[in-house]
Formats: C-alpha cells, structure tokens, sequence
C-alpha cells in the first residue's frame, strides 16, 4: 500500500465540483431535517430537492465535460477526481445500493474519457435536458462502474431511466429491426434479416440485444426487486425491505476528530477490521508502513485484504469519499495527502468472530473452489483455501465483494455477514 494523492493544484477544482454534484440541494436539508427526512416532507420540498440536486449535478458534469474537451491528455489525479464526482452522482441516484449498482457493472476497463462517441452523448444528454429541465442525464463512460447504456438519466416523475445512444443509418436500421422483432417474434423476419446482413451486422445487432437485456434488467431489479440475470441466467431478488447493516462511520469520525491531538490514531472493528488514521506530517508518507507493521503484529498475513481509504476513488463500486459520512474537510484531506487511513480485515480473527456469532464457518475443498472459479467466481482464498459460512439455512463462500463493502462502504463485517445470509434466499446460495 504505497501512499497516493491528487495533485495539489486540483484541490480548488475539486471543491467546486464536489459542492456542486454533492451539495447543490443544501438549501433544502434544514427544511428535510425538520420533516424527519425526504420521505416524509411535502410535495414541494421534495420536488425542489430533486431540482436543486439535478441543477448542482448537470453543472459538475459540464465543467468535467469542458475540462475533458480542452485537454489534450487527462493526468491521473483528473481521471481519478472526475470518475469519482461522476460516480458520486450515480450513487445518489441509487441511493447508495450496492445491490443495484452491481447490475450495472459488467467488469470492464474504463474507456478512454477522448473516444470519438463522446461527443454524440453530449448532444443527446443535451437533447434530454431540453425535453425535461429538471433531469441529470449522468454520462456513464464518466463513471467507473456505470457500464450498460450510454446514459442514465434521473427524470423526475420517471424515475432512473437507461438511454442507449447509436450513431449512423446501419444502427438505425438494426434498431428498427429490433424493435420489429420484438414485437412481432417473427423467427422466419430473423432469418431473412441475417441473410441480408454482412457479420459486422449481425454481431452488432448481438450486442444491441445483450444491452438491451441488461437496461431491462436493470429496471426490472430496481422496480420489482426480482430479475433474472441476463448474463449469468442467475435469478436476482432484491429484500423488500431495506436491510440495516452496522456501520462504522462513529468509530471512523471519532478517530478522524483525534481529540487527543497526537500525530495517529487506531480502532479496531468486531476485534478484525483494523483501522489507522495517520496525522503527523512526517507520519503521513510512511503511514501505509507503520499501519501494516502493526496489522502484521496482530495477526494479519500477507493475503488478508488491507487498502487505504483513498483507494475507494479508484475501485469500482467502492462508495467514494465524496459519499462517505465524514466531514467535509477531513475528506479533502484525504484527497489530497493531508491525512492517511489505513484498513485491513484479519481473516483468522473475522473468522472467530463469525464463530462466536453462531455462525457455522468452513474451508471448501479444492473442487468446490475450482468450480465456483469456473462458474467466474471471484472466490477469496485463504492460505489457498476458499472459505464457507452458514447460518443453518443457507450457505455461501466469501468472494471479493465482500471486503469491499468491509472496507469501502464503512460496513461492520459481522453485521455484514449476518445480514446477507439472512436475506439470501435458499435458491440464490453462492460466492458473495
């Protein structure tokens, strides 16, 4: 974990953008406080709340889009800081939902932010604008994570609706055709179509097909709660219920407060989430270094999951700082290398913990593990080992994703745990 940070120089920017993407409803909240929440204020603080929103969100994207359009070549720090307020966006638009935000992420590599689509998405972000005033058509290449259609769009009255944006006669023809097909279900239509067509066509219309079927998904998981996986063919159900998972947010805000005023400060969550918070300007650089001194002398091995807290602007589907309920100029801190935090989660004492919680915890053999791997699991090995737990009811192994919610959504690990073998249907057991 070596140390990083966004250039100083973008710090200026990167207030005006968070500010605009993420507190351009803040006239609004003392009047939500006082209502106890959006859900229960009225009509038109909640209409003016979206509006405002929406407003500050289209000016983030528009300085990001103009910084893009008049760079030659985007350094580092500004595809970091501005994958990160793009991705903030999307996860106010998800309310924060990991389990919805999974089923836009298709694991692919982020497209270079100059590619000669951007432009048309532009204009047809524009072009929704000018049918609905009050929307925020998020550009999804902006994003880290947002990889099914070409926009997502916050529509009040609507909802979050995916927009696919196609350039060209032989695209609209191959729209035409599909929506032809889909209605009518013609197979003998289908045929005489991939005759006429050249291979490029067909495998383009395949993949309209494919993405079409993810924006469905999508909406169906959002809407229903329940959806089959167009890729995977995995039934996905979503609890009715919002499922509440402890947070560390206190632990992390009151090390972050250092009321003691020393140069670092150390938490430890459900006795294996380790946490460092490093203050002292000469402790800064090396904070990666004496945290993992310390992770090491308690346990810690070498394949137990450790990351730093600005790592979270880099992973996908990782709550960015932007998001995270910390304050504001502690965040800032953060970005730009006034303050490390350090995290790591000790297998060996989670493993206790999850024991001592009544839960059953086991290694999986060699051929289940090469099973699951097969399937395209992201199985965790544990001194190569993939590990097992069970409530009794329902059992899964611990996959990646899992630590990410650990370390990057401030998520309790037990709680975690507990949670989503609660809500885990006997039916979707499997890698988490």
């Amino acid at each position: 974990m070596m140390p990083t940070m966004l250039s100083a120089d973008l710090e200026p920017m990167a207030r005006e953008l968070h500010e605009k993407a993420c507190c351009g409803s803040k006239d609004t909240w003392p009047e939500l406080i006082a209502n106890g929440g959006i859900e229960n204020a009225s009509a038109d603080i909640r209409e003016r709340f979206i509006s405002q929103a929406n407003k500050g969100m289209r000016e983030a994207q528009n300085l990001i889009v103009d910084q893009i359009k008049k760079s030659s070549e985007l350094s580092a720090s500004e595809e970091i800081l501005f994958r990160g307020i793009a991705d903030s966006i999307a996860w106010q638009f998800l309310g924060h939902q990991l389990c919805h935000a999974r089923r836009l992420f298709k694991e692919q590599a982020p497209p270079n932010l100059k590619h000669s689509n951007f432009d048309s998405v532009v204009l047809a972000a524009a072009n929704i604008i000018e049918s609905h005033s009050d929307s925020m058509p998020l550009l999804s290449d902006l994003t880290s994570f947002v990889q099914v259609g070409d926009i997502l769009a916050n529509i009040p009255g609507q909802g979050m609706i995916i927009y696919e944006v196609k350039e060209g006669k032989e695209n609209e023809r191959l729209i035409d055709f599909m929506n032809f097909y889909g209605e009518s279900k013609c197979d003998r239509a289908l045929q005489i179509f991939c005759e006429q067509s050249s291979p490029k066509s067909i495998k383009q219309l395949e993949r309209m097909v494919r993405q079409t079927g993810r924006m469905v998904h999508f909406t169906d998981v959002v809407s229903k709660g329940v959806s089959k996986d167009p890729d995977t063919g995995q039934l996905i159900q979503i609890p009715e219920q919002e499922v509440q998972i402890d947070t560390w947010d206190k632990e992390l805000n009151q090390l972050l407060d250092n009321p003691e005023g020393k140069g670092w400060g150390i938490q430890v969550i459900d006795d294996c989430l380790f946490i460092g918070c490093y203050f002292d300007k000469t402790m800064i650089p090396a904070g990666h270094i004496i945290f993992n001194g310390w992770f090491d002398s308690c346990g810690g091995t070498e394949n137990c999951p450790r990351a730093r807290l600005f790592d979270s602007m880099k992973i996908p589907l990782a709550l960015p700082l932007f998001n995270r309920q910390i304050p504001h100029e502690k965040m800032f801190d953060l970005l730009f290398g006034r303050l490390q935090v350090c995290m790591g989660v000790n297998i060996e004492s989670l493993i206790a913990q999850l024991k001592r919680a009544g839960l059953q915890v086991r290694f999986g053999t060699n051929r289940e593990t090469t099973q699951l791997e097969q399937k395209g699991g992201k199985v965790y090995r544990h001194k190569g080992k993939s590990i097992f737990i069970s409530n009794g009811k329902v059992e899964m192994t611990v996959a990646d994703g899992i630590f990410v919610r650990m370390l990057f959504h401030g998520q309790k690990p037990v709680s975690l745990i507990k949670e989503m073998l609660e809500n885990t249907p006997v039916s979707e057991q499997g890698h988490r």
